[in-house]
């Protein structure tokens, strides 16, 4: 029987990136979608304190592990910390949105630079792995930029805008080991940023995809 993996989502535009990477990535594996945008719209608005959005994404992972899936991907850049609350009650492995990338990151260098497109999402993906670094003894240098008007270009529809503001964002950015792309969403400029930048760029959903592939086939 092939693996199937569940995608949990928060933003409907990271969708597709992270379909792409399965089926580029892990052919076999089988994949299903759930998606509830209300947790953008709250965690971006502080419509929802941080004990409701902890529940809710709780009770979408508690779904999903039911439905008999290997492995959970969850692909929202705010939702970590949830998630990892979550987790912990889980018969089935579940990565954050940034477990992937740290380590991809971790096994290219110690320099890096963090983009995103929504601010918060610079200083979650640093922390993380800033964190992950100190654990393992590794002297890490992370800095971070943030992509002014590239999510609203996105959510306008206008993916191409989105796309080119990204890379030419990686293309201004001094030398480093790997430039880390912090949200699914921003994943379809990673070949124009790599291009524009002459560096390595590292997208979330090909991050995520092979190592929960790793933990699944390899144990």
């Amino acid at each position: 029987m092939p693996k199937r993996v569940g995608l949990v989502h928060a933003l409907q535009d990271s969708m597709e990136p992270v379909a792409d990477a399965m089926r580029r990535l892990w052919p076999a594996a089988e994949f299903a979608h759930l998606f509830d945008g209300s947790l953008y719209l709250d965690r971006s608005r502080g419509s929802a304190p941080p004990d409701e959005i902890d529940r809710r994404v709780g009770e979408l992972l508690r779904y999903c592990a039911s439905t008999g899936v290997d492995g959970i991907l969850f692909t929202g850049s705010f939702f970590g910390e949830a998630v990892r609350k979550a987790r912990a009650t889980l018969l089935v492995p579940v990565l954050t949105s940034y477990d992937g990338i740290v380590e991809a990151a971790l096994a290219k260098g110690t320099r890096f630079r963090v983009l995103a497109t929504a601010a918060d999402s610079v200083g979650l993906l640093q922390a993380d792995l800033e964190q992950a670094a100190a654990a393992r003894g590794i002297d890490a240098q992370v800095d971070g930029h943030f992509v002014p008007d590239a999510m609203e270009a996105l959510l306008g529809g206008d993916r191409e805008r989105h796309d080119e503001l990204v890379a030419a964002a990686a293309a201004v950015q001094p030398a480093c080991d790997a430039i880390l792309l912090a949200q699914f969403s921003m994943a379809p400029a990673g070949a124009l940023a790599a291009k524009r930048s002459g560096q390595v760029v590292l997208t979330a959903p090909e991050a995520g995809v092979l190592e929960l592939k790793r933990r699944l086939e390899d144990g």
